[in-house]
């Protein structure tokens, strides 16, 4: 560790935990010990911390008293991970449909915090977290995670991919001084056209960087662009990708240009960080300490190792929101055997259906989902949305509206979604607003946010 680094670790951190008043090293140096721990030790822990959600959410959260109540469970009888099978799968629907419901009542509604997805399954979903949940547990897991890649507290990295700001003026402080902690350049990329990709490349290759993270589709551009116009680029050693499933063409051309092997993340709005790569690459650890991660089927039983099936979370440290057996949108499979890292964390494959795509402009700018603002529709109360992108100059954004929307309201948001989507996209893409009853899944059951029906080169 370098001298800032330690300076970053031991001065600078714990300063910034006791101004913003949370606990975040203190969860980290548990993480850094746990990683280590024995498999049967770490589901003691996951087990104990399980008991203690389970007895919190049938005391104080009328959802899951209610739903216990009707399959005739007490606490007593959910002892271990296994037990969850005794309770049904939450959904994104539901979560919607019961979101007061789903909010503990002994919680001090000033210390939720309202939030909302990206909406990346093409539902946008909004709920609550706490600080402790987000700040203390979350950002230690990301800080750990980073860590596996080879990035430190106090080493100088890019972010590339969309930037959220904190909505208070403390609270915006606090983040400027974080990043300063961790030398971090947020890049906000929200289209990348060959006019605008020398101006990044230049910022990068003159950064001095020991990390980049990004999404791995604009990353991949990127180093592209690097390849294709023989720019020299200095080595960057660590490479973290997430939002995203990153390719294997993506993978390639992302170590050939910037010599770091790529670090699969795997992460979520609901829960923030749920697994991530280490250097062995052989799979990605879930961060069994702080959640419940199971591989379901179509009919909700679990699948073995190896078999691919639909990723079920439960959040062990939200207590203000609780979300228990929570169909998160994704698929995957667990591995067997272990790690040549010697971490005794389960681990899952790649995971499937999550891909990134973007639009193409007829002037050759590429617009990606990850930096559109889809946050704004959930905003709006759109139950569900779609963009399909039809030619170079046709894309349609079509949307659920709330069910109590007539007919005059449907009309203003019309002009609200496409005069905030041409304020940021411009009116080359010929934007243009559908109300649809519904949106069907794919065959896979997967809502697509994103649909593109042109090829990748511009005539």
């Amino acid at each position: 560790m370098s001298a800032y680094g330690t300076v970053a670790r031991h001065v600078m951190a714990p300063m910034i935990d006791t101004l913003r008043n949370t606990h975040t090293m203190r969860c980290l140096q548990q993480l850094e010990q746990s990683q280590w721990w024995p498999r049967e030790r770490l589901e003691e822990l996951q087990n104990l911390r399980l008991q203690r959600l389970i007895t919190h959410a049938y005391e104080h959260v009328p959802y899951y008293r209610q739903v216990m109540a009707q399959r005739h469970v007490t606490p007593s009888g959910i002892r271990t991970a296994a037990d969850l099978a005794l309770l049904p799968v939450l959904t994104r629907e539901q979560v919607q449909q019961s979101l007061q419901s789903l909010v503990a009542d002994n919680w001090p509604r000033k210390r939720l915090h309202a939030m909302n997805t990206s909406g990346s399954t093409g539902t946008p979903l909004r709920f609550y977290s706490t600080r402790e949940d987000q700040i203390d547990h979350g950002y230690a897991r990301s800080i750990r995670a980073m860590s596996w890649a080879g990035i430190m507290l106090g080493d100088r990295i890019a972010r590339i991919g969309r930037i959220h700001y904190a909505r208070t003026r403390r609270g915006r402080v606090l983040q400027s001084l974080s990043n300063r902690l961790q030398r971090c350049q947020n890049i906000t990329v929200e289209t990348l056209s060959d006019e605008a990709l020398p101006q990044v490349v230049r910022h990068l290759a003159e950064s001095h960087l020991s990390g980049i993270r990004a999404y791995p589709n604009a990353l991949a551009l990127i180093a592209g662009f690097i390849k294709d116009n023989g720019v020299q680029m200095p080595a960057v050693p660590s490479i973290v990708t997430g939002a995203a499933q990153i390719l294997s063409h993506e993978r390639r051309i992302i170590h050939e240009v910037f010599g770091g092997e790529p670090h699969s993340d795997y992460s979520s709005s609901e829960v923030l960080e749920i697994a991530s790569e280490c250097s062995a690459h052989q799979g990605l650890h879930v961060a069994m300490e702080d959640m419940v991660l199971e591989i379901l089927d179509g009919e909700g039983r679990p699948l073995p190792p190896g078999a691919e099936g639909r990723i079920v979370i439960t959040n062990l440290h939200n207590y203000g929101m609780p979300f228990i057996r929570y169909d998160i949108g994704d698929s995957g499979s667990l591995m067997e055997g272990d790690c040549p890292c010697g971490r005794n964390l389960p681990r899952i494959s790649a995971l499937v259906g999550r891909r990134d795509q973007f639009f193409i402009t007829r002037s050759g700018s590429r617009v990606f989902f990850g930096t559109l603002f889809l946050e704004d529709l959930a905003l709006l109360g759109m139950r569900q949305y779609q963009l399909v992108q039809e030619s170079l100059d046709s894309v349609v954004i079509r949307l659920v509206a709330p069910p109590e929307a007539g007919e005059a309201q449907r009309k203003d948001l019309g002009k609200k979604v496409l005069t905030m989507f041409e304020s940021s996209l411009g009116t080359e893409l010929g934007l243009r607003v559908e109300f649809v009853d519904h949106i069907e899944p794919t065959e896979e059951g997967k809502h697509l946010f994103m649909i593109s029906r042109v090829s990748g080169h511009i005539p």
